[in-house]
């Protein structure tokens, strides 16, 4: 294989490794089969492409990028001569690049059904396939095929496809990471689009795989480092039970579910912006024996109120309202109103170091 790369020329070369850079891009599997395909022709002096994606649903192959070929001759062969097919079982048994020639000699192809009422038809000659295997899983293939008019492919040839070989075989993986990554965010999105909730998810590894608009929308409020802190307190959540804790002007809360996709546990951090604290007003008034308008008094004080505020609000004189007052202090043992807001705020908010 090595002598045969190293006889490629330098504009060879420039095409060989732009498909390995195409091939490397973390994209679509067809976006990428679609930019290498004209490039593979290119290279291989090739007239036809053909490539197509082993989906696990359907357990069938699909998802084909065709160049040159009519895409409704390639529909029969689905209908019709998959069962006339004399090579393509032969060749998927392959794990490198293989000339078709190698499999079944080109003078007993042309006398087959598949090659006059098949490959003929859109004007395939000379095959070369490549087929990429997930440990014994065929997920993808390259068919790459001349027209009469050139010759056959050569072993030049074939160590290309196979030099290529590896980074296709990472990219599909990868375009596969990245549809299922696709599919379980918007599983997730499906579920939380209508909340304002943030929502991270970590998968049974506790490694993070989605976040919601929500979450980014909440992480885009957190300059650094501050983010890069708040990913920490979450790993950390990752480990207590469903728990609920305060970071922040944030409300975090772990909850334990389970993937719809495969059924394996998941984790989730719920992130919300904290509620400001509330005093509840019959709490408030049973805590400190407070009659209904005293307990209006404290609450609207709590708001900033001046004493002539109030009076204006509860439509009472405001010398009643310092009557309430001295009332509401001799009540809580407080001698002005900052003491008084204090006692009123520690029932519900819990001071730690």
């Amino acid at each position: 294989m090595q002598r045969a790369l190293e006889n490629l020329k330098s504009h060879e070369l420039k095409i060989l490794f732009g498909i390995i850079e195409k091939l490397s891009g973390g994209q679509d599997h067809g976006v990428f089969r679609r930019e290498i395909s004209k490039d593979l022709l290119h290279l291989l002096k090739a007239d036809f492409f053909a490539s197509f994606i082993w989906n696990p649903s359907t357990r069938s192959f699909g998802d084909p990028v065709l160049l040159n070929m009519c895409p409704a001759n390639v529909a029969q062969y689905e209908i019709h001569y998959q069962f006339h097919d004399p090579i393509t079982h032969l060749l998927q048994k392959r794990r490198r690049a293989t000339l078709v020639c190698e499999i079944m000699d080109q003078a007993a192809l042309e006398k087959t059904e598949f090659f006059n009422d098949f490959l003929k038809k859109d004007g395939l000659h000379h095959g070369m396939n490549l087929y990429a295997y997930d440990s014994d899983l065929n997920i993808g293939d390259l068919r790459i095929w001349r027209s009469d008019n050139r010759p056959d492919f050569d072993r030049r040839d074939v160590a290309i496809l196979d030099f290529i070989l590896p980074y296709f075989k990472n990219a599909l993986r990868n375009a596969m990471h990245l549809a299922k990554a696709r599919s379980m965010a918007g599983l997730w999105d499906g579920f939380f689009e209508n909340t304002q909730i943030a929502l991270f998810l970590f998968d049974h590894k506790d490694r993070f795989v989605f976040q919601n608009k929500s979450a980014d929308s909440l992480m885009a409020e957190l300059a650094d480092p501050l983010s890069a802190r708040f990913y920490e307190v979450l790993s950390a959540l990752l480990k207590k039970s469903p728990c609920q804790t305060e970071w922040g002007p944030f409300s975090l809360s772990v909850f334990h579910s389970f993937s719809p996709e495969d059924g394996r546990p998941v984790k989730g951090i719920l992130a919300s912006h904290s509620s400001p604290p509330r005093i509840d007003r019959e709490v408030l008034k049973s805590r400190f024996e407070l009659t209904p308008r005293e307990t209006d008094i404290c609450l609207l004080i709590c708001k900033g109120l001046t004493d002539q505020e109030i009076a204006s609000v509860l439509n009472i004189a405001f010398s009643t309202i310092r009557t309430h007052l001295k009332h509401i202090f001799l009540k809580l043992d407080v001698s002005n109103r900052s003491e008084l807001i204090s006692i009123l705020f520690e029932s519900v908010v819990e001071i730690s170091y």
